[in-house]
């Protein structure tokens, strides 16, 4: 009986040993914690020097709708906020311009026709643009919503469609559009 519990107890303890060994030979990848974003920022310009800055807040309702002239090119840039400590407010841009391999801005429009390309000054990942600066054009007057999305590891960059892209969203947010003459 003694000569099983010493056994028992070698066994345990070899058998620990090996695992401890065998564990701290492969370190997990480190996790890429998702930052907090509490503000979208959209500053849109057109080509007849107009600006307009749209200031989303997450956390709020908001009343701002973007306004656009039909038939016109607008440049369009979009950042990121994190504002949750106001001694220590964050550009999540950057980040998102760091890892472009991991993300893309997608703009859905409803309601109205508006075409978006990449623009010259856009953040590049190869060929691709993430679309942190594009150039908006609207074909016709009209009234509707666009829903603005940062998409963390799409599985496919050339969708036409939100569900095509697939990954999952940092932000999905819906801004009113006004296109006027």
């Amino acid at each position: 009986m003694k000569f099983f519990t010493k056994f028992s107890k070698a066994k345990i303890l070899f058998l620990a040993f090996i695992f401890t060994i065998s564990c701290s030979k492969d370190d997990p990848d480190a996790v890429n914690e998702q930052e907090f974003i509490s503000n979208v920022i959209l500053t849109i310009e057109s080509a007849d020097g107009t600006s307009q800055t749209v200031d989303w807040d997450l956390s709020e309702m908001n009343s701002q709708t973007i306004n656009l002239k039909v038939n016109t090119d607008h440049n369009v840039g979009i950042r990121f906020i994190n504002s949750s400590d106001p001694n220590d407010i964050e550009d999540v841009t950057l980040e998102v311009i760091a890892e472009a391999d991991e993300h893309q801005v997608f703009y859905e429009f409803a309601d109205v026709s508006v075409n978006v390309t990449s623009a010259s000054n856009d953040t590049k990942d190869g060929g691709r643009g993430v679309l942190l600066n594009s150039v908006w054009n609207a074909s016709s007057m009209g009234t509707g919503l666009v829903r603005v999305y940062l998409i963390h590891q799409p599985t496919n960059f050339n969708a036409t469609t939100r569900d095509g892209l697939g990954g999952f969203n940092d932000v999905a947010i819906d801004i009113p559009v006004s296109i006027v003459e």
